[in-house]
């Protein structure tokens, strides 16, 4: 399993840095495509409008479930962690097999990404610390199942008061097309 070709491991949650929608594309959907290709349960939380455009581009997969933030990490316009975290619960039951567990759910894998552009409208230092808390949660949360996570911060969006926190956040950095081994990751 790679992103453009650099290993990755089962409990992997990486922050991935991109500029524009286009360079967005060229690293993620051939990550997507693998993983449906695989047999992979992908999980991929988009931006607002884009359920239709990547479900084309994707194709029809059984094993691909698209969700737009207001399904995913909103709930009516506010950012709902606790929310969010019981849907990924919900979505691990239904396509993963908790590891140690015996083989039951349809797939052996799981791939997630999430856009998290919808953040830019909402852009607080109460939502930057809020985020902080999600991230260290999802990264514990990851290590329950076989699967891996690319959080996708657009750098044409966002800044540093949001871009050095998430760099803390996570135990590895896609940046530029190359996969870092956090030394700054804030380990709790």
């Amino acid at each position: 399993m790679t992103l453009a070709g650099a290993p990755l491991h089962s409990g992997d949650h990486l922050c991935v840095f991109y500029r524009g929608r286009e360079e967005r594309d060229r690293v993620l959907l051939p990550f997507l495509m693998e993983g449906l290709r695989s047999g992979h349960a992908v999980l991929v939380l988009g931006r607002v409008g884009e359920r239709t455009t990547l479900r084309t581009t994707l194709g029809d997969w059984s094993h691909l479930e698209i969700v737009e933030p207001e399904n995913g990490h909103l709930r009516d316009g506010r950012y709902a962690p606790a929310e969010l975290l019981l849907m990924l619960d919900e979505w691990a039951d239904r396509n993963l097999q908790a590891n140690g567990s015996p083989p039951s759910a349809p797939s052996s894998f799981g791939r997630i990404a999430a856009d998290m552009s919808w953040a830019q409208a909402l852009m607080s230092p109460v939502l930057v610390d809020q985020l902080v808390g999600e991230e260290v949660e999802v990264t514990q949360w990851l290590c329950r199942y076989p699967q891996v996570a690319l959080c996708l911060y657009d750098l044409e969006l966002f800044g540093g008061d949001l871009i050095i926190p998430m760099v803390r956040a996570h135990p590895k950095v896609w940046m530029a097309g190359t996969l870092i081994e956090n030394p700054y990751y804030l380990k709790t």
